[in-house]
């Protein structure tokens, strides 16, 4: 346990003094989130809430993308290309400390995002919960956990530094575009719908909204599987061929 809390302090200092986990992770859904707030419509809709509701677990997801899908391979690949992990593999050092390290920093990033878009959602526009607080909140964590397997898969099997930008670049901006997380869901054609549906996070999105607005969530069966198979997958494959060089 010394061991990790070493290394988490370490990759911490390491992993904070860039920029980008404070623009993509922080101060963007921020953005985002003022800006819905002021351009969303708050008529209810027939499905029981307006976009302006539907809106706010869409913009978490954001915080939790950039985090989950570009910080954590990127910043394993960086670490791999100095040749930082190969010096790891000779002390007692595991895969799964370092995984575990950088998905502990990186999730700090995504609750800092989650707390201030939620803020800005309550405070500055009146923002209400339909359902649970307490299952939204287990809901969320269970959409973090499917991100962040796909985020730990990319970068323990990337070869190089290039081929990581290449994989999290066409992971994050996809999901961030076509998944509903910045452009709504429901205001798309029905054929671009089903091409959204392909994407995990949309699936995250969609488990969000229904428990957001106090939905029953059983039809959304498929979706939940989806997302448990990105964490089974995604767990399993990191560690089975995890590439320390």
């Amino acid at each position: 346990m010394k061991l990790f809390w070493t290394l988490l302090k370490i990759e911490g200092k390491l992993v904070w003094k860039g920029m980008d986990i404070l623009i993509f992770g922080i101060i963007l859904p921020i953005i985002l989130a003022t800006l819905f707030g002021y351009v969303m419509s708050k008529e209810v809709s027939a499905s029981g809430a307006s976009m302006f509701e539907i809106s706010y677990p869409a913009v978490i997801c954001i915080g939790v993308l950039a985090t989950g899908v570009m910080g954590v391979p990127l910043t394993i690949a960086d670490y791999r290309h100095r040749g930082i992990l190969k010096r790891f593999q000779v002390t007692p050092v595991s895969p799964l400390h370092i995984l575990f390290a950088q998905v502990v920093i990186q999730l700090s990033s995504a609750l800092v995002s989650f707390i201030g878009v939620t803020a800005v959602y309550t405070l500055l526009f009146d923002y209400e919960m339909g359902g649970s607080w307490g299952v939204f909140l287990l809901s969320y964590a269970f959409v973090v956990c499917a991100m962040y397997s796909i985020g730990i898969l990319i970068g323990s099997v990337v070869p190089d530094q290039k081929s990581a930008n290449l994989w999290s670049s066409v992971a994050y901006f996809t999901m961030l575009l076509f998944s509903g997380a910045t452009i709504p869901y429901e205001i798309m054609p029905q054929f671009f719908q089903w091409l959204m549906d392909i994407l995990p996070l949309s699936h995250g999105i969609h488990l969000l909204k229904q428990v957001s607005i106090g939905e029953p969530i059983q039809h959304l069966f498929i979706s939940i599987i989806i997302l448990g198979l990105c964490i089974l997958i995604g767990l399993s494959g990191a560690i089975k061929f995890f590439k320390w060089k």
